[in-house]
C-alpha cells in the first residue's frame, strides 16, 4: 500500500506569505469598481485606451491572486518555483507599479461616474476656494496658494521647496526599494532599523496603497482641479516664483498631471502615510523621511499646486491612514495566517494515519 504523502503547503515566502495577499485584494477590487465608469465616460480614443490598460491590470492582478492562491495551496508547478524570484517581486510590486496608471485614467473614471458625455468631469474648486478663504482668509487675507510665494518670493526658496515637492515619488519607492533589498539579501534592517524587512516591505507597500486608494475615491466623486488650474499660478502672471527645479515640475505637470486631483493633496497623503508607518516599522527611514514630508506639504501650497485645505486633509487622511494601515494589514493577514495553519494541521493529521497503516502493513509481511 501506497503511504499517502500530505500536501505540500508552502512555496517561496513570498508567495506564501500571508501579508502579500491584501494589497492585491485591495488592488483587484479598485480595478474592477472603476471599470464599469471607465468604460462609460464616453472619453473617445483616450477612454478606449485607458480601458486596455485598465483590463490588462484586472488580469494581471487576479493572475497574481491565483498565483498566491495556489502556492499557499501547494499548487504550484515546477517552472513557476524555479521562476520564483520573479514572481515574488512581481506579486509584491505590482500594487506600487500599478498606481501611476490609476492616477493616469482618474479623470476619465471621474467622467463616467458624473455621465459627462463629454469625458470631463465638473469641477469642485469653488467649494474648495470657499473653505480655503475661510480658513485662510483671516489670517492671511488671501488663499495660501498665492499669499506665501507673494510674501517670499526668494528663489533659494523656491527650489528647495520644489525640490521636495519632487521628492514625493522618492518617498514612495525609495523605502520599500531598501525593505525589499535588506529582505532578499537576509541581512536584517541594518539601513532601515527594520526588525523584519519583510514584513516591513508589506506594511509599507500596503498603507501607501490603501492612502492612494482613498485619495482616488475621494477625486472621482469630488473633483477638484487646483489653484495651478483656477488661478493658473504657473502661468505668465502667476505666482513670482523661478529657477530651474520650479521649471522641471512644471513640466512634469504639463506632461502628466491629471485634472481634478487636487482635494485632498495625495502627494501629502501617501508622504504622510508613508512616514507614519515607517515609524512604526523602520525607524530609521522614518527619520529620513518625515523632514521630506515636511517640505513637500509646504512646497504643495507655496508653489501654487495645491490649495492650503488640499494639504491640510491630505495630512489628516495621510496620519490616519499611516496608523491605521499596519493594523489592518496585521487583521486581515492574520487570518490569513491561522486559516493556512489549520490547512497543515489538517494535512499533517490525515497523513499520520495513512502512515500508520502502511508501517503495520509492513511489519506484518
Amino acid at each position: 500500500m501506497a503511504v499517502r504523502r500530505p500536501p505540500p503547503v508552502s512555496g517561496a515566502a513570498g508567495l506564501t506569505d500571508p501579508a502579500v495577499r491584501p494589497a492585491l485584494v485591495l488592488l483587484t477590487a479598485w480595478l474592477l469598481v472603476t471599470a464599469v465608469p471607465l468604460a462609460e465616460s464616453g472619453a473617445g480614443p483616450a477612454g478606449y485606451g485607458a480601458l486596455v490598460w485598465h483590463l490588462v491590470l484586472v488580469g494581471a492582478s487576479v493572475a497574481m491572486l491565483a498565483l498566491t492562491a495556489g502556492a499557499r495551496a501547494g499548487a504550484t508547478p515546477r517552472r513557476s518555483r524555479a521562476a520564483a524570484p520573479a514572481l515574488e517581486w512581481s506579486v509584491a510590486w505590482l500594487p506600487l507599479v500599478a498606481v501611476p496608471a490609476l492616477y493616469a485614467e482618474l479623470p476619465i473614471v471621474a467622467a463616467g461616474l458624473a455621465g459627462a458625455g463629454s469625458g470631463v468631469a465638473a469641477m469642485h474648486d469653488a467649494v474648495a476656494i470657499r473653505w480655503e478663504l475661510a480658513l485662510f482668509g483671516p489670517l492671511l487675507g488671501a488663499s495660501p496658494a498665492v499669499a506665501l510665494a507673494r510674501h517670499a518670493s526668494w528663489t533659494p526658496l523656491s527650489e528647495l521647496l520644489h525640490l521636495a515637492y519632487l521628492a514625493y515619488y522618492v518617498i514612495i519607492y525609495v523605502p520599500p526599494a531598501l525593505l525589499w533589498w535588506e529582505a532578499r539579501r537576509r541581512r536584517g534592517g541594518v539601513v532601515s532599523g527594520a526588525a523584519d524587512p519583510r514584513a516591513a516591505f508589506y506594511a509599507s507597500a500596503f498603507t501607501v496603497l490603501l492612502a492612494f486608494v482613498l485619495c482616488y475615491a475621494v477625486f472621482v466623486v469630488f473633483p477638484v482641479q487646483g489653484p495651478w488650474y483656477t488661478w493658473h499660478t504657473g502661468g505668465p502672471g502667476g505666482l513670482p516664483l523661478a529657477g530651474p527645479v520650479r521649471a522641471f515640475v512644471q513640466g512634469l505637470l504639463v506632461a502628466g498631471s491629471s485634472r481634478g486631483t487636487a482635494f485632498p493633496s495625495s502627494h501629502v497623503a501617501v508622504s504622510v502615510a508613508q512616514t507614519v508607518v515607517l515609524a512604526r516599522v523602520a525607524p530609521r527611514l522614518a527619520r529620513a523621511a518625515g523632514p521630506a514630508t515636511a517640505l513637500l506639504a509646504l512646497g504643495a501650497v507655496y508653489g501654487g499646486y495645491h490649495y492650503g485645505v488640499d494639504a491640510l486633509a491630505g495630512a489628516a487622511l495621510g496620519a490616519a491612514v499611516g496608523w491605521a494601515g499596519p493594523r489592518l494589514l496585521a487583521y486581515v493577514a492574520g487570518g490569513q495566517g491561522r486559516e493556512r495553519q489549520g490547512r497543515e494541521r489538517r494535512a499533517t493529521e490525515e497523513f499520520r494515519p495513512a502512515a500508520g497503516r502502511a508501517a503495520l502493513e509492513r511489519s506484518a509481511q
